[in-house]
């Protein structure tokens, strides 16, 4: 799978880093002027996370649209203008979005898979959640996680593309209970 993780923070890079050893063509996108990208992209490392070679990196949203699968792991509050963005680039491109993060948008009390079903209609949209720290992941600390979304097809594609040996997923089954309880 052809996958690109938007958002080079901690969380955002171990993904790229995890994704890439389970065996996923990877590129980790972040902002231009972030200092987190300018510093991965000069050292590969954010002090916890070492990126192998293997890794893509863009500060260009148009090339990491160029993959279907986007992984997302941004701020709650800054989702809906990143689908902005995405929609503006590429409004008509079917895309599979994994959301990587947690929280309600605040004003409306949404739950970020219905803002990116009121952004970007077409997509097809599951949740990652689940315990762990990046140090216990990058350690070689096995874990459990699950992947959810009301899409049936696309949490099998997602939990057979994305498990490994280091992390088991479980089929989610209550889409809504695990976005707020995540």
């Amino acid at each position: 799978m052809k996958v690109s993780v938007i958002g080079c923070g901690r969380w955002g890079t171990f993904l790229a880093w995890y994704l890439d050893r389970s065996g996923q063509e990877v590129t980790l996108y972040g902002r231009k002027g972030s200092k987190r990208m300018e510093a991965l992209v000069q050292t590969r490392t954010n002090g916890v996370t070492t990126l192998p070679q293997s890794v893509g990196m863009t500060q260009d949203l148009g090339e990491a649209l160029e993959n279907d699968t986007l992984v997302i792991s941004v701020g709650s509050q800054s989702l809906r203008g990143l689908l902005g963005e995405i929609r503006t680039k590429c409004p008509e491109k079917p895309l599979r979005l994994v959301l990587c993060m947690k929280g309600l948008e605040t004003g409306t009390g949404k739950r970020l898979s219905t803002i990116v079903e009121e952004e970007l209609p077409t997509a097809r949209v599951a949740v990652w959640l689940g315990p762990g720290h990046v140090q216990e992941f990058t350690a070689g600390v096995p874990n459990c996680m699950v992947i959810d979304s009301a899409d049936e097809a696309l949490k099998e594609e997602l939990i057979t593309a994305f498990s490994s040996q280091l992390i088991r997923f479980y089929y989610g089954r209550d889409l809504i209970g695990n976005e707020i309880g995540g």
